[in-house]
């Protein structure tokens, strides 16, 4: 047993260490296809990390040790909630049955956290967090110093540059800048990770800790060099709960980016309002489908396909899901999928209202839900809310 406790903890340090990549083999079936483009987010995939998620459960299976009852409850009520949508819909099932594998795995991640207690694998989770948000944002950096990829591919890095087509950039006043992404698929979900990984080493560390001050500085870094508007505010409500020294920190570097963030927010109200514009669309989409499909949705993962023909604004069609996770489920899965995603989030924050850091983790979840998508939609966002969910019932227990 003593063995089997040793590799399910060197399990769980890979797996949170490898939670912000996107290694994975991709099958292209027809469904995956939309007017002749592969979707990714219709595109079965084995990711290395489920391997490693997969196998952690495993191993805690082995040891016969006890399973949180309430997690998984919640979890099965939140899964069941979201495949009746695919009673109703047999036109195109595959595309949900990936949206429900990839649930699944990350769900069963989150139960297993859940279930462990929490003194056992603190250590572990913030040393895995600490090296992984480090890690990513020293290749976040050099992204952007060198306006494209460095190849590290067994990373899941995609090649790109600052000249691919559709890549996200930051325009200084004539001067374009690229974006970095690191391993994650898009510049919002890194930054995501990065704010919602200070909370955490904030949770999981001593006070005063010199590993907490290093990563705290990195993460902020990395989350104004996304550039993304709304983890840029969010990053600034963090740091001011975080502390008095913190909200001199921020203060400064605010300061010193002030010439860039000042553009920035202001693009968006004259030369770079297209994305404004775009989620003004798949908002209106998504609300006229919910209309038609109020009780069950359209279909789980099913936002993209039913879109497509309805979407007009830019030079060419934005194959993307509405950009609000409470509206893509309703279009996707009704009241019935809202009732079960409300249930699954909702009872640990209620249960924990009172506890401050854990408010401010859910908060911030939820405030960026409010204005994206991937923590439904992307495999690296999945494990990032099932990651928080899991850590939160492992408090309440």
């Amino acid at each position: 047993m003593l063995k089997l406790k040793k590799i399910e903890g060197f399990l769980l340090f890979l797996t949170i260490l490898f939670l912000p990549t996107q290694l994975g083999r991709h099958f292209w079936p027809e469904f995956a296809f939309v007017y002749s483009l592969p979707i990714d987010y219709l595109s079965p995939t084995i990711y290395f990390w489920d391997v490693l998620a997969i196998t952690l459960c495993i191993f805690f299976i082995l040891q016969k040790k006890h399973i949180n009852r309430l997690a998984l409850n919640l979890f099965y009520f939140f899964i069941l909630t979201q495949t009746l949508s695919l009673l109703q819909n047999f036109t195109n099932t595959g595309s949900g049955l990936v949206r429900l594998e990839q649930y699944l795995i990350a769900g069963l991640f989150g139960v297993y956290l859940a279930s462990s207690k929490l003194s056992e694998i603190r250590s572990v989770i913030f040393w895995a967090l600490a090296l992984s948000i480090l890690g990513e944002s020293i290749l976040a950096i050099a992204q952007f110093i060198k306006a494209g990829t460095l190849g590290l591919w067994i990373l899941g890095e995609r090649t790109f540059s600052i000249s691919t087509p559709a890549i996200a950039k930051f325009d200084f006043h004539g001067s374009e800048f690229l974006r970095p992404y690191a391993t994650f698929p898009h510049p919002n979900v890194l930054a995501a990770f990065m704010i919602i990984g200070i909370l955490l080493i904030d949770q999981l560390s001593r006070k005063g800790s010199l590993t907490k001050t290093g990563i705290f500085i990195a993460a902020s870094a990395t989350t104004i060099l996304s550039f993304s508007r709304v983890s840029i505010m969010t990053l600034v409500v963090v740091l001011v709960s975080a502390g008095k020294r913190w909200i001199i920190f921020a203060a400064l570097i605010f300061l010193l980016a002030s010439p860039f963030l000042y553009t920035r927010y202001y693009s968006l109200l004259n030369f770079d309002n297209l994305a404004y514009f775009r989620r003004e669309e798949l908002l209106e989409i998504s609300l006229n489908l919910f209309k038609h499909y109020p009780f069950f949705g359209v279909g789980l993962n099913q936002f993209i396909i039913e879109a497509s023909d309805q979407i007009l604004v830019g030079p060419n069609r934005f194959l993307q899901p509405v950009h609000n996770i409470f509206l893509l489920t309703l279009a996707e899965t009704g009241v019935v999928g809202l009732v079960g995603l409300l249930g699954l989030i909702g009872y640990p924050v209620l249960r924990l209202f009172k506890h401050r850091t854990t408010v401010l983790l859910w908060g911030t979840v939820l405030f960026l839900g409010l204005f994206d998508h991937y923590f439904l939609t992307l495999p690296q966002g999945q494990r990032m809310l099932f990651l928080v969910w899991g850590l939160t019932l492992s408090v309440l227990k």
